[in-house]
Order: structure tokens, then C-alpha cells, then sequence
């Protein structure tokens, strides 16, 4: 299973995830408590958790692009034209999911995307069922990272600019 979410990475851009040999730094997946990863290379060991509810293919993407450098796509400094967000609906340990990125902290590579694998659905993190944490403009529903099939085109570009990839 992890196996296909890199496979959906690396098909699709020149991104590279190799075994460890003797690499100093590398990305070590492991199975917390959770899904999470650091945003970038930390250096040394980084750690990738893969913990109960997190082995959907959309997820583990989700992840390991949280490993090679990418933040959530509704974090962006933009993301008010396209959404809207309810941060009093959400778990109050989960608010900083949706801590939104000063315009100097982020590169907007490409338009915002509504089907990126790195937008939270509507309902991600909330506090009670039924209360939704997150809608498109339009008052539509976002799809939840678990039920997204991997990259989307969008996605596939920013990986390739962020890394030069040649096509």
C-alpha cells in the first residue's frame, strides 16, 4: 500500500524515494499514532507517520509530499479567494491544521486547487459530526485527502518546478 503512493510520486515527477543505505539524511515511514511529517528535509532521520486510519492511497501521498517540502494547499496566503474556513467547528488541538501562511512563506507555483491531494476535505478535524471545518466559496463540499485516488495535475507541476524535474 505505501508502496503504490510512491509509486504515484514517482511515475509522475523526477522525485526519487530509494531505499537507505547510507544516507544521512532520509525519510524513515513508520506507524504512529496519526498521520503526520515534518515540512521539508530536517535533516537526519524524518520521520513519516502511517498510524491507524492512514493507509489510503490519497493520505500517504498527502504525507510524503509533507516530506519533500509541501504545505497544505489550504494554508495558502490566497486561500480566502477560493474558501472558506471555520476554525470554530475544528478540535481545538487541530486549529493550527488551518493556520493560514503569510504571503512571504509560501511560493504559489499554481492557481490554488480545489482537488489537491494537500486540501483537507469539509470535514477534516472536526469537532463533532456533521459540522464541516472547511468549504469552496460555491458553499461546496471538499473532498476528504482519504478519498482523493493520488496527485493532481496541479500537484504534478509543483512537484516538477520545486525539483526542476525535466518532462
Amino acid at each position: 500500500m505505501i508502496q503504490q503512493a510512491i509509486d504515484e510520486i514517482e511515475s509522475k515527477t523526477c522525485v526519487r524515494f530509494i531505499p537507505r543505505t547510507t544516507e544521512r539524511d532520509y525519510v524513515t515511514i513508520f506507524r504512529g499514532s496519526g498521520c503526520y511529517s515534518a515540512i521539508g528535509r530536517m535533516g537526519r532521520a524524518q520521520p513519516v507517520s502511517l498510524g491507524y486510519g492512514c493507509l489510503y492511497k490519497g493520505t500517504m501521498v498527502h504525507e510524503l509530499l509533507h516530506s519533500v517540502g509541501f504545505y497544505h494547499e489550504h494554508s495558502r496566503s490566497d486561500r480566502d479567494i477560493y474558501i472558506d474556513v471555520f476554525t470554530e467547528n475544528a478540535k481545538k488541538d487541530a486549529v493550527p491544521q488551518f493556520e493560514k501562511l503569510k504571503s512571504w512563506q509560501n511560493r504559489l507555483l499554481t492557481p490554488f486547487d480545489m482537488e489537491s491531494v494537500m486540501l483537507y476535505g469539509s470535514h477534516a478535524f472536526a469537532r463533532a459530526p456533521g459540522l464541516v471545518t472547511m468549504l469552496a466559496k460555491d458553499g461546496g463540499h471538499l473532498t476528504e485527502v482519504y478519498d482523493k485516488p493520488g496527485l493532481s495535475a496541479s500537484d504534478v507541476i509543483r512537484v516538477k518546478k520545486l525539483y526542476n524535474c525535466s518532462d
